[in-house]
This record gives structure tokens, C-alpha cells and sequence, in this order.
């Protein structure tokens, strides 16, 4: 029988492992140590640069962003933000709600553009004189160079108003305008035009007019009525009898009733005007009354006013202002 191998029970040797090859992607402890900071470094200047962005739009970028556009006029964030300091300034201690002098100033660039436009059109210019001489009218001395009291004085309003020159000088250009159209206005107005003389009895309630008019219908004089009954001061210590006043300057309501009618024609009324009730009665119409000086500077106003009514609708005007932009106005108005 043949004999078995008998194992001796001592451990077989195992088979030597080949030592694995360093990676040529592998990095030691100091490589890993500088990868980090690298990788921290370059995350550092990444938020330096989006935090420094930020800031520099805020303070440069955002304050110059054109806000509004009328014609070729722009309007920035920046110069809106002044003129609405200027606007808080000037209505103070009226309880004006910060949203309606947002929508006020905004109307009111507009308008001045729209006259700019109106004024350039009848050859109207301004010269850095005028606007000058302007500024110094304000300030109730002449116009001066550096060192002067007008130089004093302007530095004063310009820290008081928080404006910078430029500002101030753009405000005050549209200003000097407004007022060279006017006179062109008045100018182009002349002296005469159909002035219309009413006489009436102003009261305070429908059931007043109507009570009024009831009276006079019934043969009651107007004017002893007025006497008596009107709550117009000024007319009622004339019998009822009221300014000779351009057509224009009417309200509207009573331009309306008496369009096409004559003089001594029936009575009109009660007509709501203004929150009263008049009953009245054409007493003159001339249509070639002498405006006094007053009534030429209220016409001229009214002409500009539809002037800038009329030019509104064929001028391209773009607004571009988001919560965003109020809010930049309202925190940095002052700065």
C-alpha cells in the first residue's frame, strides 16, 4: 500500500505582491495643502469680485441708469433721485404721500421736456448766461465768478438742496425756458380777445339754486337776489355782477352752458361749479375786451398748458422705473 504524503503543517509561503506604481494624479500632503488654499483663495476672489460688482452698480451703474426718455431728453436715476429731494423739500409739512411725489416729479420732467421741445420749436434757446443770471436772481444778488457772493450764496443753496452743479444748473435751465415760452405766449396772445361778463348767484346747495332760480323766474331781480343770497363776497357787493373774464379762464362747466348763447340770454342753471351752484345770466359779451395784465399771464399759463397737452401725444415717451429704482431713489434722496 503506498504510503501518503504527510503535510508537515508548517505555513506555505505566499506569493510575493509587486508594489503598485505611484500615480502620476497622486499628490503628497503639502501638494493637497496647496491645492486647498488655492481652491479657498480663488472661492475669496470670486465673492470679492461679485461683492465689489454689486457695489460698484449700486454707486455707479444703477444711479446712472436712464429712467426716462422724452424725445431726445434722458432722464437719469441719479438726477431724479435730486429732484425728489428737492420735491420733499418744497412740500414739507403737507402730509404729501411719498408715492404721489414720486408720480408728480415724474409728470413734471415730463412736462418740462415736453416744453423744452415746444420752446426750441419757436426758437427759443437758454445760454449757461441765462441760466446763470437765473440762479442769481434766486439767490437776490448779480451773477459772479469764484470768490464772489453769488459764488458763496450758490454753494450754500447747492448744500441745501443736496444737488450738484450740473443738477441744479439742468433744473434751473428748464425753469428759465418754461418762462421765455410763456412770455412768447403772452406775446403771441396780444392785449384783446372775447372777454365775457357774467352776473350771478352762487350758493351751497342744489336745493339753494333751485329755490334761487324759482324766485328770479317769477320776476325777482338777479342782482338784488345776488346781493342777498350769493356766497361770493366779491360779486355779491355788485349785485351778482362778476369781472369781465377771457373765456378761456372760465371753468369749464360755465364755458360749456354759455357756448353759442348771447348776451341777455335766459338763465342758466343751477350749474355745479367747483362744488357750488350757480344760477347766472350772460350780462356782456365782447369780442374785443382788453385783458389786463393778470389775465394775459393766466392766458399764457393756459397756453402752455395745452400746448403741453397737444405736443404729449406725438412725442415718444418712455418710462423705465421699477420698484427697485423707487427704492434706490427714496434711500439715497439726500445723499
Amino acid at each position: 500500500m503506498a504510503r501518503r504524503d504527510r503535510t508537515t503543517g508548517l505555513p506555505r509561503p505566499r506569493p510575493r505582491k509587486e508594489a503598485k506604481s505611484k500615480s502620476r494624479f497622486s499628490m503628497d500632503e503639502g501638494q493637497q495643502l496647496r491645492a486647498v488654499w488655492a481652491v479657498g483663495g480663488l472661492l475669496i476672489a470670486v465673492l470679492v469680485l461679485v461683492f465689489g460688482y454689486r457695489w460698484f452698480e449700486a454707486n455707479y451703474l444703477h444711479p446712472d441708469k436712464t429712467i426716462l426718455r422724452v424725445g431726445e431728453e434722458k432722464y437719469s436715476l441719479r438726477y431724479y433721485t435730486d429732484r425728489l429731494f428737492l420735491a420733499a423739500q418744497s412740500n414739507a409739512g403737507t402730509g404729501t404721500n411719498v408715492s404721489i411725489l414720486e408720480q408728480t416729479l415724474l409728470t413734471e420732467l415730463e412736462d418740462e421736456a415736453l416744453a423744452k421741445i415746444l420752446a426750441q420749436e419757436k426758437g427759443i434757446t437758454v445760454s449757461d448766461e441765462e441760466t446763470s443770471a437765473e440762479i442769481a436772481a434766486q439767490l437776490g444778488v448779480p451773477a459772479g465768478g469764484a470768490g464772489s457772493t453769488f459764488d458763496t450764496l450758490y454753494r450754500q443753496r447747492l448744500t441745501t438742496v443736496k444737488m450738484s452743479d450740473g443738477a441744479y444748473r439742468r433744473y434751473t435751465e428748464a425753469q428759465v425756458y418754461i418762462n421765455k415760452l410763456k412770455a412768447k405766449l403772452a406775446e403771441e396772445i396780444g392785449n384783446t380777445g372775447e372777454v365775457v361778463t357774467l352776473r350771478a348767484v352762487v350758493l351751497a346747495s342744489k336745493e339753494d339754486a333751485d329755490k334761487v332760480l324759482a324766485r328770479v323766474n317769477t320776476g325777482e331781480n338777479l342782482g338784488s337776489v345776488a346781493q342777498a343770497a350769493s356766497t361770493d363776497i366779491s360779486s355779491r357787493q355788485n349785485d351778482g355782477l362778476m369781472e369781465p373774464t377771457p373765456t378761456r379762464m372760465l371753468p369749464d362747466a360755465v364755458r360749456a352752458a354759455i357756448d353759442g348763447k348771447s348776451a341777455g340770454s335766459d338763465l342758466i342753471g343751477p350749474l355745479e361749479v367747483a362744488g357750488s351752484f350757480w344760477v347766472f345770466r350772460i350780462e356782456k359779451r365782447d369780442t374785443q375786451g382788453v385783458y389786463t395784465e393778470t389775465q394775459k399771464g393766466q392766458l399764457a399759463d393756459f397756453a402752455l398748458q395745452d400746448g403741453v397737452a397737444a405736443k404729449r401725444s406725438g412725442v415718444t415717451i418712455k418710462l423705465d422705473m421699477d420698484s427697485r429704482d423707487y427704492e434706490w431713489a427714496n434711500e439715497h434722496a439726500g445723499d
